[in-house]
């Protein structure tokens, strides 16, 4: 059974280091995957810390806040009459969450780019390259500030994709949940043209298909 190939982006990175009762099962199904090496993996160096500042912006900064000051409302009104230290045990346990996250999610990005090393992509002339070739069915969204992000992401796993499609490698899978980004359609005959000169299958989430029988590895 040859090992797949699979390319990943922010939202990958996001569903496994954001607080652990958020982190979605198939992203951490398919990191476990990596672990075992029965996947090898390729992430932009990009959307690591894309990651960062948004596991950042929405790390919750008031959590219980609104439930501890009703409480208090409550006691003051003589109307509180729940078992508050039980309460207190589920309030305590959800901020005891935040901060772990908070102490610990820079530095776990960091140990799985490390763990990754040469899957980490970096932007080289050859992204530039296709960055500048680029053409998109919406190209309108040029507009947008993420719009170059995306690319840049883009354009990373195609050149890399590339690169290993010519040395005889296949079973080539970008898992993202960026529909609106990323998703082949046919909408966007320029994207799907794109991925597949680059031997590249879109997967919609984080469950790969079954690899082929036999595959050669780069």
């Amino acid at each position: 059974m040859s090992v797949s190939h699979v390319f990943a982006e922010t939202n990958f990175l996001y569903s496994v280091y954001r607080m652990p009762s958020e982190r979605l099962r198939d992203a951490l199904a398919l990191q476990a995957r990596f672990s075992a090496r029965e996947v090898k993996m390729f992430i932009p160096y990009l959307c690591f810390q894309e990651a960062r500042n948004l596991i950042s912006q929405n790390l919750p900064k008031h959590r219980c806040d609104d439930l501890l000051g009703f409480h208090r409302f409550a006691v003051a009104q003589g109307t509180a009459h729940w078992q508050f230290e039980e309460a207190k045990t589920l309030f305590d346990a959800a901020l005891g969450e935040v901060s772990r996250t908070k102490a610990v999610y820079k530095r776990e990005l960091a140990d799985f780019a490390s763990t990754l090393g040469d899957g980490i992509l970096h932007a080289t002339d050859e992204v530039f390259d296709c960055l500048e070739a680029l053409v998109l069915d919406d190209d309108t969204l040029k507009d947008d500030r993420k719009w170059i992000i995306d690319a840049m992401i883009l354009c990373s796993i195609l050149v890399k994709s590339a690169q290993l499609r010519a040395a005889g490698v296949s079973d080539l899978y970008f898992a993202s949940l960026d529909k609106k980004a990323f998703k082949p359609t046919p909408a966007r005959p320029k994207l799907t043209r794109y991925y597949a000169e680059a031997g590249l299958v879109f997967v919609e989430g984080f469950v790969l298909p079954e690899p082929s029988p036999a595959s050669p590895q780069p």
